[in-house]
């Protein structure tokens, strides 16, 4: 497999490369497109039905321009529309974490119409749907095959409801490349009394993952990690899913440039790993991580430059 692909809302992909496309799906949809002579495929993930609808949104985030793209791209790589198939995900009833940010009760609904208007307007055929619900969705395509893979994700526990007061412990994501440092900071935070470990992950991809399967209410961030680094991954998820991070790095040391990035991207704290001496009983956890933990549970972040509720 030469490319593992995932899409963020807006985005879209076509391979003629044996890839994997994949996505997140709420109120969201992701037509997928595939040429079984070529062995070749595509996906998008669109927000909204239309331009009526989107509010200054790019194209790609609107359903017509969006499914016109794909076929575009489609075109370019040698698949007329009646080379292509399609499925259609998505569009579900989602709330909370995992829901369009749209505001519009029906709009999962009026995604779905939309799909289905314009693949038939391209002349077409839908294989198969999955759409509608309450649930999210992760879809994957592998583009060899033509093969889609849906699976459902149950909705997570609102975070609203409780708050993160007294009744309920913060719940953090612990994301760090390295097993033995997961390992220490697990250990110190859920030592503290007032936060929980709500999960591991040793990479970005793992991460984004836990974040829409579980929604928790603050990040540990490390940055350099494989497949994709922490800063660029703090960035998406400012765009995309606006969540508390706190990033504990060796290279985001006080007053460093890559600490004015990270804090410049979104993050609400930033703590120099070797300040917290994990290896020598983990003093400055209670010091430095711990206090920046809690405040950040009780933080509103927002992305730079934008309003939150994007969603997918």
């Amino acid at each position: 497999m030469s490319e593992n692909r995932f899409l963020l809302p807006g985005e879209m992909a076509w391979l003629r490369e044996p890839s994997q496309i994949t996505t997140l799906l709420g109120s969201c949809i992701a037509v997928c497109l595939v040429d079984p002579v070529r062995g070749a495929g595509g996906m998008n993930h669109f927000m909204v039905p239309d331009l009526r609808t989107a509010g200054g949104m790019p194209p790609g985030k609107v359903g017509e321009s969006a499914i016109d793209g794909l076929i575009q791209l489609a075109r370019m790589a040698g698949s007329a529309p009646g080379d292509l198939v399609a499925e259609v995900h998505g569009g579900g009833a989602v709330v909370g974490p995992l829901g369009g940010g749209t505001g519009q009760l029906d709009i999962g609904q009026r995604n779905i119409a939309c799909a289905r208007a314009r693949l038939a307007h391209h002349g077409i055929r839908v294989r198969h749907e999955d759409v509608g619900g309450s649930e999210a969705r992760r879809i994957a395509l592998e583009t060899a095959t033509g093969r889609v893979e849906a699976r459902r994700i149950p909705r997570p526990a609102d975070p609203a409801a409780g708050g993160t007061t007294a009744r309920r412990a913060a719940r953090v994501l612990v994301v760090d490349d390295s097993p033995v440092v997961r390992q220490l900071l697990v250990k110190a935070i859920s030592a503290s009394g007032d936060l929980a470990v709500d999960g591991e992950a040793g990479d970005p991809f793992e991460a984004r993952e836990r974040i829409l399967e579980r929604a928790p209410d603050v990040l540990c961030l490390d940055l350099i990690m494989p497949n994709l680094d922490g800063l660029s991954f703090l960035r998406r998820i400012m765009q995309f899913k606006p969540i508390p991070t706190v990033v504990v790095s060796t290279i985001a040391k006080a007053g460093s440039a890559m600490r004015d990035k990270v804090m410049a991207a979104g993050a609400h704290a930033a703590i120099d790993k070797e300040d917290l001496g994990l290896y020598q009983g983990g003093d400055g956890c209670q010091r430095l991580l711990l206090p920046a933990l809690r405040a950040a549970a009780r933080s509103r972040p927002t992305p730079p430059g934008a309003p939150a509720g994007n969603g997918v």
